[in-house]
C-alpha cells in the first residue's frame, strides 16, 4: 500500500509553526532529508510542495485513525444492517403514506422526495459535521440511535398528516399545484426526522475509515457495497416474509431494531477505538504523535513515486456532475425497467421486489469490483467514461433483444439479461466519481457527503422527470433510449476530459468515443423513427396474435390499450388485461338500485372501460366515476358508441384520483356506490380497496339506508373469500352475496336490511334502456329477453345474506390497512393447507345457498 500526500508549507518550520508530515506524524524537522531526496527537511527550512510515500512505516505502524481489520469487518456488518433497516423504512413508509396522500404518481413522487430529500440533506450536514467531531464512528452510533426515535415517532406523525392534508385538500382542491407543494412539505416533514440521520451516515462512516483522502474511493466503494447488500436483504426479508407475517406496523419495528442494533455496536467499537488509541477522543490530523513511535524507516528503502497524473488529482466538480447524472440514470432506469419488464404480469409486489433485487445485486457486484479492482486506478476520469458508454451500449442491446426474444423468455431470465449487466456498470460509477471529489484529509466526511447528497439529487429529479415528463411525452420504450443517449454523450464527456494516457490506454479512449458516437446516434434515430424496439411489448404481441389496437397511450401511471381479438373487446392497462364487455360489469350498477329503488345518485370506483359508468347514466343517477389511470376513460368511445354523448352527460363526471383517496377526502354523498377492483387479486396496491378501513370511509359516503357493491372475482381460493366477506361485514350491518354471471360474486352492504324484492327489480328493469344495457352484452344468458326472464336470472343468483354470510365467514382473515392480506400471500400458498378455487360450486359446498 503507497500513501501519498502532499505537504505545503508558505513559512518556515519552527516550533511556532509545527507543521506535521502527514505520512509519517513527524515534525519535518526531526530528519535531515525527506522520503523523495529532494528537499532539505531542517526545523528552518521552507518546504514548498513534496510528496511524501512511507510504505514501510505504514504496513509496519497503521496510524491511529486507521482502523484495525477485525474492527473494520465489524463495522461493514454493521452498515450492512443499516442497509437493511434502510430499505425496509422505505418499503413500509411508502405504503403508509400512499394511505395519505393517494396512490397516484404525483403522491408516489412526494413521497420518494421526502425520503430523498432527507436523505440528501442529510449525507450534506453530516458529512460537514463529521469533519470537525473528534469520534466520526461516536457520530456515527449516535446516528443510529437517532434514526430509532425518528423511526418510532413515524405513526404517530402520518396520523397528523391524515388530519392536515383533509384539512387542506377541501381548501386546495381546485388548486393541483398548491396541493402539491403541500403533499412535499407533508412528507418532508414526516421523513426529515428519519431520513436526515440514515443520509449523515454513509459520510460519517467514512470519515472515520479514511484520514487519507486518495483512499476515499477505497473505502467510500467498500462502505457503499454493503450497505447495498443490506439492502438486498431487507427487500427479500421485508417483501416475501415481513409484511405478511408481522403487518407494516411490526416490519417497522423490526428495522427499528437493526438500528438500534446498528448503534450500539457501533457505540461499543467506538469505545474500544477510544482504549485502543490511549485517548478518549480520535486523534485528529494534524495532532502529535509521541517521537519514539514514529521513527521513520532509511528512506534508501523508498522508491520514488510520481506525481498524481491529470486522471488520478481530485476534481470535485466533475465528480458531483457524474454523481447527479448517476442518480438521475438510475432512478430512471428503475422506473422504466419496473413498468416494462410487468408489462402482463399482473405487476404484483413480488413482481416489483424481484425487479429490485437483481437492481440491488448488480449495483453490489459493481461496487464490489470498483473496491477491490478498480479503486486504485490512475484513470479514474477515463474509466468513468468507458463506464457510461458501456452502460448506453447494455442499455440499447438488451432493449432490442427484449422486443424480438424476451416474450419467450422467463421472467427471472429477463431480469438476468436486462437489468444485471446494466446494474454491474451502474454500480462501478458512483462509487468511482469518489476518487475525485476530496481534495484534502480534513474534508473528507463533507466531500463524501456532498457526492451523496448530488447522487440523491439527481435521484429525485429522476422521480420527477421520468413519469412526469419523459413517459408521456416519449412512452416507456423511448425514455430508455433517451436515458442511455444520456450516458453515452456522459461518457463521451468524461473521455474528452481525461487528459493525456499513455497510448495502448489512447487507443482505447479512441475507440470508445467513436463507440459513444455511434450509441448516441443511434439513439436519436431510435426515439425518432418508428420502429418495434420502441413500441409497446403490449402492441408488438397483440400484431403479432393478428389482434387490433383500436387505440393506445401512456401516462405517468400506466400504458393502455383498447383492443379487439377476434371479436372480443378488451381494456389493457400496463399490459394487463382489466376488464372486457360483459353483463357482470352492467349488473354492477343496476343491482344496489334494485335493493334501492328510489335512490338518485351513484358513485363508481374504478372506471374501466365505462360499463359501470354508463348503465348508472341509463338509470338516471347523477353519477361520479373515480380512475386513478388518466388515459383510461379516453378509451370510452371504443367501446360504447354513444360515449361521447355519455360524457357530455350534466349528470355524469369523472374524476381522476385514486378511489381510496377519494373516499377519505370528498365531502359528497352517495345512495349508492360500486366497486370493480382491478385484477389479479394479488396486484400490488390494490389492497387498499379490500381493507376494513377502505370500507369503513366507503359506508362514511352514503347516506342513510345507501348500498355500497364490492365485485369479488373468483381468482382466488374459498378461504381467502371467506376473509374478503368476513372484512366487508364487520363494516355492514347487513350484507347480502349474489353469484355473477360468470366468474365471481357481489357483496353488497348497507346499515339497512337488503332486499332484492321482484319489486325493486322490476322498477330498475322498466326504466327505458336497461333491458337494452342488459341483452346486448356479448355474454348477456341465452334466452333472458324479457323483464320477467331478468327477474327470474337474478333472484336465482342470490346467494346468502346476514347471519348466513356470518356463518360463512368465520375463521377468515381480516384485511386491514395494516395487514395487506391480498397482496402478500406467497407464504400462504406455499405452506397452509390447500384450499379450492373459489367457482360458484366450491363456494355452494362450502355454504349452501339460502333459502329465499
Amino acid at each position: 500500500m503507497i500513501v501519498m500526500l502532499r505537504l505545503e508549507a508558505r513559512a518556515p518550520v519552527t516550533d511556532g509553526v509545527r507543521r506535521i508530515c502527514p505520512a509519517v506524524r513527524q515534525l519535518p524537522g526531526s530528519f535531515s532529508r525527506c522520503p523523495r531526496g529532494h528537499y532539505p527537511c531542517r526545523a528552518d527550512s521552507i518546504v514548498s510542495e513534496c510528496f511524501y510515500v512511507w510504505r514501510d512505516y505504514v504496513r509496519a505502524r497503521p496510524s491511529p485513525s486507521r482502523v484495525p481489520i477485525p474492527d473494520k469487518q465489524t463495522i461493514l456488518l454493521v452498515f450492512m444492517l443499516s442497509g437493511f433497516a434502510g430499505l425496509v423504512y422505505e418499503v413500509v413508509w411508502a405504503r403508509q403514506l400512499v394511505l395519505v396522500f393517494g396512490n397516484t404518481t404525483q403522491a408516489i413522487s412526494a413521497i420518494l422526495t421526502g425520503f430523498f430529500g432527507g436523505m440528501a440533506l442529510g449525507s450534506v450536514l453530516g458529512g460537514r459535521l463529521a469533519d470537525r467531531v473528534r469520534s466520526p464512528l461516536r457520530m456515527y452510533a449516535i446516528l443510529e440511535l437517532l434514526v430509532v426515535v425518528g423511526v418510532l415517532i413515524t405513526p404517530v406523525a402520518f396520523g397528523g398528516l391524515r388530519e392536515i392534508y383533509r384539512g387542506a385538500f377541501g381548501a386546495l382542491e381546485t388548486s393541483p399545484l398548491l396541493l402539491a407543494l403541500v403533499r412535499f412539505g407533508l412528507s418532508i416533514l414526516a421523513l426529515a426526522p428519519a431520513t436526515v440521520f440514515m443520509g449523515a451516515s454513509l459520510p460519517t462512516l467514512s470519515r472515520h475509515l479514511v484520514s487519507d483522502h486518495t483512499r476515499l474511493g477505497e473505502e467510500f466503494g467498500e462502505l457503499y457495497m454493503v450497505n447495498t447488500m443490506g439492502a438486498i436483504f431487507g427487500a427479500l426479508v421485508a417483501g416475501v416474509v415481513l409484511i405478511e407475517v408481522l403487518g407494516l406496523n411490526q416490519t417497522l419495528l423490526v428495522g427499528a431494531a437493526c438500528s438500534g442494533t446498528a448503534g450500539l455496536i457501533a457505540l461499543r467499537l467506538s469505545r474500544r477505538v477510544d482504549r485502543r488509541t490511549g485517548t478518549t477522543v480520535e486523534a485528529a490530523p494534524n495532532d502529535i504523535a509521541p517521537t519514539a513511535a514514529r521513527e521513520p524507516a532509511s528512506s534508501a528503502s523508498l522508491p520514488p513515486t510520481p506525481r498524481p497524473g491529470p486522471g488520478r488529482s481530485s476534481r470535485p466538480a466533475l465528480a458531483l456532475i457524474v454523481a447527479f447524472v448517476s442518480g438521475l440514470t438510475s432512478l430512471g432506469y428503475q422506473t422504466l425497467w419496473n413498468r416494462d419488464l410487468s408489462s402482463g404480469t399482473g405487476s404484483t409486489n413480488y413482481i416489483f421486489t424481484f425487479i429490485l433485487v437483481f437492481f440491488l445485486t448488480g449495483i453490489a457486484i459493481g461496487s464490489y469490483l470498483f473496491s477491490r479492482r478498480l479503486s486504485r486506478s490512475e484513470h479514474p476520469v477515463m474509466l468513468l467514461g468507458l463506464a457510461e458508454v458501456a452502460l448506453a451500449l447494455l442499455v440499447l442491446v438488451t432493449l432490442g433483444v427484449e422486443t424480438q426474444y424476451f416474450l419467450a423468455f422467463p421472467f427471472v431470465m429477463q431480469l438476468v439479461l436486462v437489468v444485471a449487466p446494466a446494474t454491474v456498470v451502474m454500480g462501478i460509477v458512483f462509487p468511482m466519481s469518489s476518487m475525485l471529489v476530496a481534495d484534502s484529509d480534513e474534508h473528507v466526511g463533507g466531500s463524501a457527503g456532498l457526492l451523496l447528497g448530488a447522487n440523491t439529487f439527481g435521484a429525485i429529479c429522476g422521480t420527477f422527470v421520468v413519469p412526469f415528463l419523459l413517459i408521456p411525452a416519449l412512452t416507456t420504450p423511448r425514455s430508455i433510449v433517451l436515458l442511455a443517449g444520456i450516458n453515452a454523450v456522459t461518457g463521451l464527456a468524461l473521455l474528452n476530459a481525461s487528459g493525456s494516457v499513455s497510448l495502448p490506454i489512447h487507443r482505447v479512449a479512441r475507440i470508445a468515443r467513436i463507440t459513444a458516437g455511434i450509441a448516441t446516434a443511434a439513439a436519436v434515430l431510435l426515439m425518432i423513427v418508428p420502429n418495434q424496439i420502441v413500441a409497446d411489448p403490449l402492441v408488438n404481441r397483440v400484431h403479432r396474435d393478428n389482434g387490433q389496437v383500436l387505440a393506445s397511450a401512456e401516462d405517468s401511471v400506466a400504458s393502455v390499450q383498447a383492443v379487439k381479438e377476434g371479436n372480443l373487446l378488451s381494456l389493457y392497462v400496463g399490459g394487463t388485461s382489466m376488464t372486457s364487455l360483459s353483463v357482470d360489469t352492467r349488473l354492477m350498477a343496476h343491482l344496489p338500485l334494485m335493493a334501492r329503488p328510489g335512490a338518485t345518485s351513484m358513485c363508481v370506483i374504478a372506471f374501466g372501460m365505462g360499463s359501470g359508468f354508463h348503465s348508472a347514466l341509463i338509470d338516471g343517477l347523477t353519477t361520479e366515476a373515480v380512475e386513478l389511470v388518466p388515459t383510461v376513460p379516453g378509451m370510452f368511445g371504443n367501446f360504447f358508441a354513444d360515449a361521447p354523448q355519455a360524457m357530455a352527460n350534466p349528470k355524469g363526471s369523472v374524476a381522476i384520483a385514486d378511489g381510496r383517496n377519494f373516499l377519505e377526502l370528498t365531502t359528497s354523498k352517495f345512495d349508492l356506490m360500486i366497486v370493480d377492483p382491478p385484477p389479479p387479486m394479488n396486484s400490488s396496491g390494490t389492497a387498499v380497496l379490500f381493507s376494513r378501513e377502505f370500507y369503513q370511509a366507503g359506508r362514511s359516503r352514503l347516506t342513510d339506508g345507501g348500498v355500497m357493491l364490492e365485485w369479488e372475482y373468483n381468482g382466488q381460493t374459498v378461504d381467502e373469500m371467506r376473509s374478503h366477506v368476513r372484512t366487508f361485514r364487520s363494516v355492514f350491518a347487513h350484507v347480502t352475496l349474489v353469484f355473477s354471471q360468470s366468474a365471481g360474486v357481489y357483496m353488497l352492504g348497507s346499515d339497512k336490511p337488503i332486499d332484492l324484492s321482484p319489486a325493486g327489480i322490476q322498477a330498475v328493469l322498466s326504466k327505458p334502456g336497461v333491458l337494452d344495457d342488459l341483452r346486448t352484452a356479448p355474454d348477456s344468458p341465452t334466452g333472458v329477453e324479457s323483464a320477467a326472464g331478468w327477474q327470474d336470472y337474478i333472484l336465482s343468483h342470490i346467494w346468502i345474506s346476514d347471519a348466513a354470510v356470518d356463518q360463512f365467514a368465520a375463521g377468515g382473515t381480516m384485511i386491514t390497512d395494516d395487514r395487506p392480506y391480498t397482496e402478500y400471500d406467497l407464504l400462504r400458498h406455499l405452506l397452509e393447507p390447500n384450499s379450492p378455487q373459489a367457482t360458484q360450486a366450491e363456494l355452494l359446498k362450502a355454504m349452501p345457498r339460502q333459502a329465499p
